[in-house]
């Protein structure tokens, strides 16, 4: 089972109202969450390649989202790391 985390990038990558929420508030969104605080603090950072990283150190995110072992982590996520913070 794919990590609290990875679960909630899934969610912000997939449910447009939700991503809408983070770009107005990320702190609630996230505290809603429940993320750790180095979570919060790293998806906060916006810095791509350490988010690409921490999802990839998750053994099931693969199976997560869908992607067969072989294949690499698809660039889906670019919107919610590089739309602006309030």
């Amino acid at each position: 089972m794919a990590s609290n985390f990875t679960n909630f990038i899934i969610s912000l990558s997939r449910d447009p109202q939700k991503l809408a929420a983070f770009n107005q508030n990320p702190q609630a969104v996230l505290d809603a969450a429940g993320l750790n605080p180095a979570e919060k603090k790293l998806l906060l950072s916006r810095d791509t390649q350490a988010i690409r990283s921490a999802l990839v150190a998750d053994p099931d995110h693969k199976a997560a989202l869908g992607i067969p072992d072989d294949q690499e982590l698809p660039h889906t996520l670019s919107a919610l790391l590089h739309s602006p913070l309030p």
